[in-house]
């Protein structure tokens, strides 16, 4: 670590490639499929536990994975996790549904969870927190000290669009298509400290950012820069945040795979073929994810030739593999690809579901059947 131990904002050191997921997931009526509040209920009747949380609204479970080394034991206690959640909510005639917005409920209706914290971001934020009725996969990846965790960002930036691409599982807002595959990151975008993060000469600089933010009131911890992408010092990771909800078991894990592959390749400082590329472009890149998912054509960052993206992504899958990704992981997303051609992203498969399934609770049953009971 580069900072000395007068740091004002400590890098606690993680083994890199080391692995957690966080997963927020809607709990929702077995029959209507309409958005309930059953956390209250479910958190009660179990021991506390980090693996299994609460989250801004009472509809709403957060499931965390605890450190893993590989992608595949990660999803595995994940879905463990998940079958123990949808084991104690069927006693509510509930369960959980994977999306990144619920297709019909709205927002206005949610409860805010009994937490001050929480009441207090409302307070504050206001309206655009009121509607953060969305859903994501968080992925932290271990990070050996604060420069290599700035370093890797800045390098990861310019690819942030595909992760939001292959993960696009939101066209549905309060009941309306919105015509985007992922509604959820245009909801994100709005809070305070919400977007695209920034690049940082190094961890003082993005120290110095984070200081300001809390001397000048802006935010209360770091907790509260809610970036797409940001260095989580307490848990010593970088954590990506742009990812949608996946819709199935098999869409999470490629999704793990390639986060963790991307990001580990880049943590190496020899890495060649990174560079600095205009927000401009990422921005331009993000849109074009969020508007089409799989199906955006985006800019390669490298050339800059307009590239369907999951091409992109099968030669990029060569890179990573020449440059330190673990086999496993290459060998994961490159299954899933296959799928992905065929099949389209989760915003594709709700619209199939919607047009087989117009009445919304007839869809939502469907939804709940869509990957996350079957084995891999």
């Amino acid at each position: 670590m580069s900072s000395n131990s007068q740091a004002r904002l400590p890098f606690h050191r993680s083994e890199l490639g080391t692995l957690g997921v966080e997963m927020e997931w809607i709990t929702v009526d077995t029959q209507s499929g309409k958005q309930i509040p059953a956390a209250p209920e479910l958190l009660a009747s179990i021991e506390p536990t980090p693996r299994i949380k609460p989250e801004l609204f009472t509809s709403t479970i957060e499931i965390n994975s605890a450190i893993h080394r590989q992608s595949t034991s990660c999803i595995n206690e994940l879905s463990a996790l998940h079958a123990q959640v949808s084991s104690k909510l069927a006693d509510q005639q509930a369960a959980l549904l994977g999306s990144g917005t619920h297709p019909f409920s709205r927002w206005q209706e949610q409860q805010v969870s009994d937490d001050p914290r929480y009441h207090q971001l409302i307070e504050r934020l206001c309206w655009p927190a009121r509607r953060f009725n969305i859903f994501g996969i968080h992925v932290h990846i271990g990070m050996p000290d604060g420069d290599t965790c700035i370093a890797t960002m800045n390098r990861i930036m310019p690819i942030m669009p595909v992760f939001l691409a292959i993960s696009a599982n939101s066209p549905f807002w309060c009941a309306h298509d919105s015509g985007l595959s992922s509604a959820r990151v245009k909801v994100f975008e709005g809070l305070s400290q919400g977007g695209m993060p920034f690049y940082f000469e190094d961890w003082a600089d993005f120290e110095c950012c984070a200081e300001r933010l809390m001397v000048t009131g802006s935010i209360d911890s770091v907790r509260d820069i809610w970036w797409e992408m940001r260095p989580h010092p307490d848990f010593g990771t970088l954590e990506v945040r742009m990812g949608d909800m996946p819709a199935t078991r098999a869409d999470a894990l490629a999704y793990i795979a390639y986060v963790r592959a991307e990001v580990v390749v880049a943590a190496q400082a020899n890495t060649p073929g990174y560079r600095k590329t205009h927000p401009s472009l990422i921005r331009e890149n993000r849109w074009r994810a969020c508007r089409y998912g799989m199906n955006a054509e985006i800019i390669d960052p490298e050339g800059e030739k307009i590239v369907p993206v999951l091409d992109w992504l099968g030669k990029r899958l060569g890179f990573l593999a020449d440059n330190g990704a673990a086999t496993a992981d290459i060998t994961i997303v490159r299954q899933q690809l296959a799928e992905w051609h065929r099949s389209g992203d989760g915003a594709s498969r709700q619209r199939r579901l919607h047009r087989q399934y117009p009445a919304w609770d007839d869809m939502l049953q469907a939804m709940l059947q869509d990957g996350w009971h079957d084995g891999l």
